[in-house]
């Protein structure tokens, strides 16, 4: 009987796209950890900014959904749009991230192997 009453379903495909717009604040917000290379305190305030931008992305969403009134399904719905965008997002992007840095790796040992550049950068 699920989305027997109308407007269940677009409750819930508001709030898969509050998951994945959370996902995407996620990662955002790792990104920005890992960039800067954080250490206790700049760290416990992005997971400080990444709680209280979730909380209000998602209770945004649940008030332009369904004004403000949490059913189980739009829990579901949200769970179901992080989990998607998750893991279509941070897997490859794992993976590409990886790949650059074998790449930048590898052209700067070529970069040290060359006699002429060894001269120039003494």
């Amino acid at each position: 009987m699920l989305f027997a009453t109308v407007g269940q379903g677009s409750v819930f495909l508001w709030m898969v796209a509050a998951g994945a717009v959370v996902a995407l604040w996620y990662g955002a917000c790792a990104a920005l950890r890992r960039l800067l290379q954080a250490g206790f305190w700049l760290s416990l305030a992005a997971d400080a900014a990444f709680g209280a931008g979730a909380a209000a992305l998602f209770c945004l969403a649940l008030y332009a959904a369904n004004y403000g009134e949490l059913r189980l399904y739009a829990l579901l719905g949200a769970a179901l749009g992080f989990a998607l965008c998750a893991g279509a997002l941070f897997g490859p992007a794992r993976r590409v991230g990886r790949a650059l840095r074998r790449a930048a790796r590898h052209i700067s040992v070529e970069i040290r192997r060359i006699r002429w550049m060894k001269v120039i950068f003494r």
